[in-house]
């Protein structure tokens, strides 16, 4: 794996000026109110930050002007409008609008609370961030997750061409425009050097997600969470994330009939909802293994080390889609610190950051024979089941969202110096 992780700069270090900081999100499709990964992954950068003694303050785009999760930091949303009357549909890419009015509140948030850089999480129209650091002359970090226009084809439905055009001359715009880049995942980083949407390899620094290494080192009465859920004798699989489209969850209920002949104790816990749950749920009644495979819908966030600690074996299953992977996968570094035996698809950065046969076992996209076969195998093997946990603990050190906070002021220093 290329080593693109910041390293800590002593010099900057000396610095130690606590910062203000405003977080920008300006893509209405961001929605911090539902239970999907983006925002933990926002919740705990900003968590982060304020327990590091910085100033933060929460601009966002979002239909609901109240963020429960969010109540204990300073946050200000912004209403996304429609245009009026018929214009939407002469004009549907209303973001450009929704930017305009993120320049405006940005501009009125800056005379009330001066903060030393614009960090955006990137989002499909929002230029309204770059404009107010260009106005204020103040540094703009864009942190950027996936290329967003190419997902949306796959994931979603394609943007029309006029739209796409559009969000695409924004995007390069943004890119060159921001001071310095954070991308996911190494894919990710290729994909803008490759498309020339940043024409700098030095303006990019990687930084995978991470995990909460504490909270998922706690102890546990596993029994008494096993009496609770019905599995107080079962060799327990889990999955935790959402229900959607890009994960091949109906891959690891269709293993489920072959994964019972051999562990006639096996039970599945999918953690989670999404737009599938009604489809996977179809499957499994259709197998006739709905006993056997619980879906526990949506649970909050802080308590899935609970739900995780009664699990044997934990799967991150997902497609192979044609295009690179670029995302880089929350419930990775959380099944890590956790301290599990982790089947995985070989894709992407899960390939990077987990090693076969050391801490998890890796198995070829849309592949249900080989994941049944890792999962079977996990199961006869306690050894081997354990050997993978440990070595899991381990490598988990190295995806802190304590360390991942420590090298993102890094680079806020060096843009602001």
């Amino acid at each position: 794996m290329e080593n693109d992780t910041i390293i800590h700069n002593p010099r900057i270090m000396e610095n130690s000026k606590n910062l203000s900081i405003l977080y920008l999100i300006g893509d209405r499709g961001l929605d911090l109110t539902k239970g999907e990964g983006y925002k933990i992954h926002v919740l705990k950068i900003i968590e982060g930050l304020v327990k590091k003694g910085h100033r933060l303050f929460l601009l966002t785009i979002n239909e609901n002007a109240l963020l429960p999760e969010f109540e204990k930091y300073r946050y200000l949303t912004v209403k996304h409008k429609y245009l009026r009357l018929f214009f939407h549909r002469i004009f549907p890419f209303t973001g450009m609008i929704n930017s305009i009015n993120i320049l405006l509140h940005i501009l009125r948030f800056y005379r009330l609370h001066r903060f030393d850089i614009i960090h955006e999480r990137w989002g499909l129209y929002s230029f309204g961030g770059i404009l107010a650091s260009r106005i204020l002359r103040i540094p703009h970090l864009t942190e950027i997750n996936g290329p967003g226009i190419e997902e949306k084809k796959l994931f979603t439905k394609d943007i029309a061409p006029i739209q796409k055009f559009t969000a695409k001359m924004i995007r390069k715009f943004c890119l060159r425009n921001t001071d310095h880049v954070v991308a996911v995942s190494n894919n990710l980083k290729s994909f803008l050097l490759d498309n020339h949407l940043i024409n700098r390899r030095d303006k990019i620094t990687v930084l995978p997600n991470a995990a909460d290494v504490t909270a998922f080192n706690k102890q546990f009465d596993a029994q008494s969470i096993k009496d609770s859920l019905g599995c107080e004798d079962k060799f327990i699989i889990a999955y935790t994330g959402t229900l959607q489209v890009w994960y091949a969850i109906e891959d690891l209920i269709l293993a489920f009939p072959q994964i019972l002949k051999e562990i006639s104790n096996a039970c599945l816990l999918i953690v989670g909802t999404g737009q599938t749950r009604k489809t996977l749920e179809d499957l499994a009644y259709n197998l006739r293994v709905s006993d056997r495979v619980r879906f526990m819908g949506y649970v909050q966030h802080e308590k899935i080390p609970e739900v995780l600690s009664i699990a044997d074996v934990v799967v991150a299953p997902y497609k192979g889609v044609g295009i690179p992977f670029f995302n880089s996968p929350i419930k990775i570094f959380e099944y890590l610190s956790a301290g599990k035996a982790i089947v995985a698809t070989k894709i992407g950065q899960i390939t990077e950051v987990l090693q076969d046969q050391h801490t998890a076992l890796l198995v070829t996209p849309s592949s249900i024979e080989e994941l049944a076969n890792a999962i079977i195998r996990l199961a006869h093997d306690e050894q081997l089941r354990s050997y993978l946990a440990k070595n899991a603990k381990i490598e988990a050190q190295k995806y802190s969202w304590d360390r991942y906070v420590d090298h993102l002021v890094d680079i806020y220093r060096a843009l602001i110096v």
